[in-house]
């Protein structure tokens, strides 16, 4: 820990300890996924965000990437606009090494080329929540979670009849949105049912930068269109038995330039993609004991063409299809049995298979892999204080291995109002189908990648729960680091990499019911061991700003804005590999709006990017201008 970062710890500290403290109003919120059961945020020892689908809409949320965008230790980066590719970095970690759920089912993609989900393909309008768990947490769900989990909570039905509600939206860069959905419950069952669509005419993805003098082409664009289906049904069977199916299907067409690598970068190549996920759940009450059983299924496919002019290197026109399908199934048995004054235990196991076909360069692949899991987790309060938790996980991954790795955590109620977290635990992520066995680029010696990281925080509410602010410092080592050469694009490992930094936040009730401030600030340091250099597209500084007014009854003005700082990044292109480039620090800012006519009509808007600032995500593709955006939510 740096000394800087040290002294802006016991600052931080020091600032929390001094608020007043007085008693909260508010019940503690309930969280799933810190501890796979549901549970009080207040006794978690992990650093979690809830993000409610309250605020979602009011935000005007086009995609998943708007959800995560700006949160604490949370970075998110999207190739060239609506439908490039979306990455997300937890504290520094790469993107591949969140697990992504959809109600607790894992989504991740098998056969991209690290394992990672493309979170551009899942849809805003299905989710209820969002609950963000950071820090090591593969002893709980396996690989991929060096950095975290992030645990999309779908949409559900509540007592009473049916309840349509209709959404849509329109604005800049040809965009319109269609959302249609229906809930409800009986005495026994829960259905939540939806279909929604997107579509936007774009922006020019790539050639951001012309010879460095000019910015993207406002007239050039790249269309997406988005639409699928959700739903989530619960019956109650009996007093002891309640059976639970949820699916989701989206399918995208999108269009995306050739870029770096072709003489002709603006060329246009269509893509077509599909996410689709199911699962069942039977769950078993009886005294103290819950048994769940859950059966899975996920696809994801994508289709693309892409063309390429090399005359340089004698490759002449190219006209390249990929095809890539990957499918993901299983099933995982948890028992938890509450054991009084001693406790809670959670065990399960699990038994799930990838597989992973496609065409890539005119050759084909089809491999698979299985895993078979056993986890185990101990949960217990002492002294109505003092909460901790200590969970290991053992997965056997054919092809690549067996590996172990545990959490501990704890959480510690100072008072009512204060209260200290801590966490450590390990992580690992096997290598991905895609490294081991896509034919030309693949490297089968490859090892899992592991990890280790610990996190402090400390959370305080005050002036009777209108204001809470927290700050947390983390520390992650990651052995065996997954990388690819520059010029010959093969996977390999490296030695380790680091990452560290503050996290803070804080929301206040300024004048209750009037106004409220937000804010969140994010203090990253990351190095690659191997050549001393920062991660790449991970900036030193990102914070986020807002200012929430409710100038007259019903209706909410929200000023946003984001900073985030300078980052490195890496640009290849013919004749050129791996050159190091700098994308510079920028600030956004966005304004939404929403007002609630009745009961049954909202009307909202935002403006984005108002100050029409230019700025790139990744090096060389586009980012929106100045944007304006409307619509209406009818319910009936």
């Amino acid at each position: 820990m740096s000394k800087r970062a040290l002294r802006a710890a016991l600052l931080a500290g020091v600032v929390l300890n001094v608020l007043p403290s007085l008693a909260q109003d508010q019940e503690p919120e309930l969280v799933i996924t810190p501890n796979r059961v549901p549970m009080s945020i207040q006794q978690v020892g992990s650093s979690v965000t809830v993000i409610m689908q309250d605020e979602i809409e009011k935000q005007g949320a086009k995609s998943l990437r708007d959800v995560l965008d700006a949160q604490p230790g949370v970075n998110v980066v999207e190739s060239g606009g609506p439908g490039g590719a979306v990455s997300v970095n937890m504290r520094g970690t790469n993107t591949n090494h969140t697990a992504v759920l959809v109600d607790g089912v894992r989504v991740n993609d098998p056969t991209s080329v690290s394992g990672d989900l493309d979170l551009s393909i899942v849809p805003v309008q299905m989710i209820e929540r969002v609950e963000i768990v950071r820090g090591p947490q593969s002893a709980l769900y396996g690989s991929d979670a060096i950095g975290g989990v992030i645990n999309i909570i779908t949409k559900k039905g509540e007592k009473g009849p049916p309840r349509w509600t209709y959404r849509a939206e329109g604005g800049s860069y040809g965009t319109f949105s269609n959302k249609l959905s229906v809930s409800g419950a009986t005495e026994d069952t829960t259905y939540s049912l939806g279909l929604n669509q997107y579509h936007t005419d774009g922006f020019q993805r790539f050639g951001y930068r012309v010879g460095r003098l000019a910015y993207l082409n406002p007239n050039g664009v790249d269309p997406m269109t988005r639409y699928g289906g959700s739903g989530k049904i619960s019956k109650k069977v009996n007093d002891w038995l309640t059976l639970e199916t949820g699916f989701h299907v989206s399918r995208e067409r999108l269009q995306y330039d050739s870029g770096p690598m072709s003489e002709d970068p603006l060329a246009p190549n269509p893509q077509l993609g599909l996410l689709a996920s199911a699962y069942q759940k039977a769950i078993a009450e009886n005294g103290p004991f819950r048994t769940t059983l859950t059966t899975f299924e996920t696809k994801i496919s994508r289709d693309l063409k892409l063309y390429t002019k090399d005359t340089t290197s004698g490759f002449g026109d190219t006209n390249d299809r990929f095809v890539y399908s990957g499918r993901r199934l299983g099933a995982e048995l948890q028992e938890d049995v509450k054991l009084g004054a001693y406790g809670t235990v959670t065990a399960g196991l699990r038994y799930e298979t990838e597989r992973a076909a496609g065409v890539e360069y005119g050759a084909d692949y089809d491999k698979r892999q299985n895993t078979r899991s056993a986890f185990l987790l101990h949960k217990i309060s002492l002294f109505e204080k003092l909460h901790l938790s200590t969970g290991g996980r053992v997965d056997d991954v054919s092809g690549s291995g067996t590996f172990a790795t545990y959490r501990v955590t704890a959480a510690y109620d100072v008072t009512q109002t204060t209260r200290l977290r801590a966490s450590y635990g390990t992580g690992a992520k096997a290598p991905s189908l895609y490294q081991l066995f896509v034919p030309i680029y693949n490297n089968p010696d490859l090892k899992a990648e592991k990890s280790s990281g610990y996190d402090v925080g400390i959370e305080q509410s005050f002036h009777d729960g209108d204001g809470r602010a927290s700050v947390s410092y983390f520390s992650n080592r990651i052995e065996n680091l997954i990388v690819g050469d520059a010029s010959t694009w093969i996977p390999y490992n490296v030695a380790q990499a680091t990452t560290s930094g503050l996290e803070t936040a804080l929301s206040y009730n300024l004048v209750p019911s009037w106004a409220k401030l937000k804010m969140a600030y994010t203090l990253l340091e990351t190095r690659d061991e191997a050549t001393g250099l920062r991660l790449l597209r991970r900036p030193r500084h990102a914070a986020r700003f807002s200012f929430a007014m409710t100038p007259m009854k019903d209706l909410t003005i929200e000023p946003i804005l984001r900073y985030i700082g300078e980052r490195s990044d890496k640009y290849s292109a013919i004749g050129v590999s791996g050159q190091s480039v700098v994308l510079k620090a920028y600030a956004r800012v966005d304004v939404v709006a929403d007002y609630k006519v009745n009961d049954r009509l909202s009307l909202f808007a935002r403006g984005e990017n108002l100050t029409n600032a230019k700025y790139e995500e990744v090096y060389n593709y586009g980012t929106a201008g100045r944007s304006a955006y409307a619509g209406l939510q009818i319910t009936w």
